[in-house]
């Protein structure tokens, strides 16, 4: 739930990516969107400082529990009939550990890396930079993925949201999860050129065999990102995505306010998981930059009572499926990617003719990113943010990653900083990109 909560930079960080639109102020959205893009305030006073205050806070607040779960178990603590059940409790741990490290690394430039033999009173920490810190995560989950591979258990239900999970499935889920960070921690083009594919490769094809796809009833397990982003009448989906399936349709609301009317597509998701909606419920004087007529309906999720219920996809099958492909296509074996690529959403649910076999690298790379843009649409925490940052198409002036908090930085006399602006453009910390 830390990464479905509203009070995160998820929000933002989706109409940051132009994948959707909104002009609302909701958790930073309206700042990281405007146009051009500007600085984030990074002020302990700033209206939604809480947004990646709280994210870290809660990230942490994950690491401290799954710290002590391993102290304890490292310390001799037996858990169930002879310490059966600490295996379980153990490669959970480290696991969960190894995905709330990820998540700090791929959102954070820099953070603390806290382990469970870490001796904070005695030792003065200097926060990591997100790569180390994304190295102890993978190393975290691939002590996960050990224990797994050495112990039988299954994990109960009511842990993952109404899915029991083996040991191996366990084992599973953390190699697509390190899978999927390896991919989505480059900042831009040219350290996504230097990922190491094969490794990738082989993560992802020992990865899932289900979708991670936890049952939100609204009360233990809740969706507060899906409840601001998919109620009719709030955020829509953002007129890049629409221009993909229907190219002659405009990628940006045009500045008279004039809708442009509704799209058409050969792809059959634009009739599947898009809404057109001819009520705009958005303020023209913040830019007509926000509009779109179209909403994603996609998600089969219920309001009871004002909650969403329902399952909510955070891995899917597809997902792990493309980075197959992709590591494949960067590998060189263009003909197991297209074979993939054609054998998947394109045409099962999109309904698209197959790409040929004489596809070259470029467009192999181009129908993979189609499917992420449009098939994985809120699904996984900032996919779309993640995926823009590493191809250089983040508008420019856009963050590439949020600074340490305000609030943090204060509490250890550390000088505030903050990214993002146009005149802040390096393309190291702050996009100098953008998509045409």
């Amino acid at each position: 739930m830390t990464n479905t909560s509203s009070v995160s930079p998820r929000m933002a960080m989706w109409v940051a990516a132009d994948q959707g639109t909104c002009s609302w102020a909701n958790s930073g959205m309206l700042d990281l969107s405007s146009e051009p893009r500007t600085a984030l305030n990074n002020d302990v006073t700033y209206t939604y400082a809480r947004t990646y205050e709280n994210y870290y806070q809660e990230l942490y607040g994950n690491i401290s529990q799954m710290n002590d779960v391993l102290k304890a178990i490292n310390g001799g603590m037996e858990i169930g009939d002879k310490g059966k059940d600490n295996p379980m409790l153990q490669a959970n741990a480290l696991i969960i550990r190894g995905m709330a490290y990820g998540y700090l690394a791929l959102v954070y430039d820099k953070v603390f890396i806290v382990s469970d033999d870490t001796n904070v009173e005695a030792e003065t920490l200097e926060p990591a930079p997100y790569t180390e810190v994304m190295s102890f995560a993978m190393a975290s989950l691939e002590k996960g993925i050990q224990v797994c591979n050495d112990n039988n258990f299954t994990i109960p239900q009511e842990w993952f949201g109404g899915e029991s999970y083996s040991n191996h499935e366990l084992a599973q889920m953390a190699h697509s999860f390190i899978a999927r960070f390896m991919v989505q921690n480059a900042r831009n083009a040219q350290q996504n050129s230097k990922i190491d594919w094969v490794m990738v490769l082989e993560h992802a094809q020992n990865g899932i065999q289900k979708p991670v796809m936890p049952y939100i009833d609204g009360v233990k397990w809740k969706q507060w990102f899906y409840h601001y982003t998919i109620r009719p009448g709030w955020a829509k989906i953002d007129l890049r995505i629409i221009n993909l399936m229907d190219t002659s349709y405009p990628s940006r609301f045009p500045d008279t306010g004039d809708s442009p009317g509704a799209a058409s597509s050969a792809d059959a998701r634009l009739e599947s998981d898009f809404n057109f909606s001819a009520t705009i419920n958005m303020k023209p004087e913040r830019g007509y930059y926000h509009y779109s007529n179209y909403e994603y309906s996609r998600i089969d999720l219920e309001y009871v009572s004002g909650v969403i219920e329902g399952d909510a996809t955070d891995f899917s099958l597809a997902e792990n499926n493309l980075l197959i492909a992709e590591a494949m296509a960067e590998t060189g074996n263009l003909s197991g990617a297209i074979a993939i690529i054609n054998a998947g959403t394109r045409t099962t649910r999109g309904m698209l003719s197959p790409i040929p076999d004489t596809a070259t690298k470029e467009e192999v790379l181009d129908a993979i990113f189609y499917e992420r843009d449009i098939e994985l649409i809120m699904t996984g925490f900032g996919i779309a943010f993640f995926d823009m940052r590493r191809r250089d198409m983040l508008q420019e002036g856009t963050l590439l990653h949020y600074p340490m908090p305000a609030k943090e930085l204060m509490l250890l006399l550390l000088p505030v900083y903050t990214f993002g602006g146009v005149s802040n453009a390096d393309g190291i910390n702050t996009s100098s990109g953008g998509w045409k």
